[in-house]
């Protein structure tokens, strides 16, 4: 059995402490509100096991889960453009019907003094998805790996591709090549947040072309975000179902920091 591991991004806040992908844990708001010394920006941190073959097969699987998400993201957005061209659909229960059901609502003339509770909730949702983004986007990606409990290494990567990186005194070729890793998958998952806003952008837009009211496509982009959302679960979840994940992940709370501790004051912002 694989040892335990944590992939983590601080820094932000969703709803519901998790970021769609189904590969690093996210706070919630609640969770933030007990934390000391909370960064000020977002850090992504994979804690992982001592054992390298371990290690190693860890990210591969978290890479792997990053990539099939991504391919999810294809098929939700086939699933929004069907139903924007009136395929039909099955089930009250379906993404497709909530979504169809609030694109209806949007033409009622009491839409706009009705907003019940999923529809407050779906806007929380929207609006701190947006604010993750913003948090991406202002700052540059700063990846922490700590393996065996003791932090290795801490890299900061700006817009431009710059980065600097800086190591633990003692730390070894291997635990290098995982931080390197890190990295690689920090990266890789906020485009993938960027290309999520493109879908929900790209959806709504097509959607709001068979409204009549005015602002169409910003009062269907929370509806859209929900959808796919839901949808990314969904098939999440039929895989889950099919070939469960082996427990290996520790609990939210985190591991006691190891005695490797970097000075980052000379990292960029």
């Amino acid at each position: 059995m694989t040892a335990g591991y944590r992939f983590a991004l601080s820094g932000v806040t969703l709803p519901e402490g998790d970021d769609l992908f189904g590969v690093w844990d996210v706070p919630t708001a609640a969770d933030m509100s007990f934390a000391a010394g909370v960064p000020a920006e977002p850090v992504w941190r994979a804690q992982l096991p001592s054992s390298p073959a371990d290690a190693r097969s860890i990210l591969e699987a978290q890479s792997y889960a990053l990539k099939r998400s991504q391919s999810d993201l294809e098929t939700a957005q086939r699933r929004m453009e069907q139903l924007g061209r009136g395929v039909s659909f099955d089930a009250v229960s379906d993404p497709e019907a909530e979504l169809w059901a609030a694109v209806n609502a949007l033409e009622s003339p009491v839409s706009f003094g009705l907003w019940g509770r999923k529809k407050q909730e779906t806007h929380r949702g929207w609006n701190a998805f947006l604010e993750q983004v913003h948090q991406m986007v202002a700052h540059c990606v700063r990846a922490e790996t700590e393996v065996g409990g003791i932090l290795v290494g801490h890299t900061a990567v700006g817009w431009t591709g710059d980065f600097d990186t800086l190591w633990s005194p003692a730390v070894t070729t291997e635990s290098m090549q995982l931080h390197h890793r890190t990295v690689h998958l920090a990266l890789a998952s906020r485009l993938a947040l960027l290309r999520l806003l493109t879908v929900v952008g790209t959806g709504a837009a097509g959607l709001a072309l068979k409204l009549t009211v005015p602002g169409a496509q910003l009062l269907v982009l929370p509806a859209v975000w929900k959808f796919v959302r839901e949808v990314l679960k969904e098939l999440r979840r039929f895989r889950e179902d099919v070939n469960p994940r082996p427990e290996s992940r520790p609990g939210r709370s985190s591991p006691a920091a190891g005695p490797g501790q970097l000075n980052l004051a000379g990292l960029p912002r």
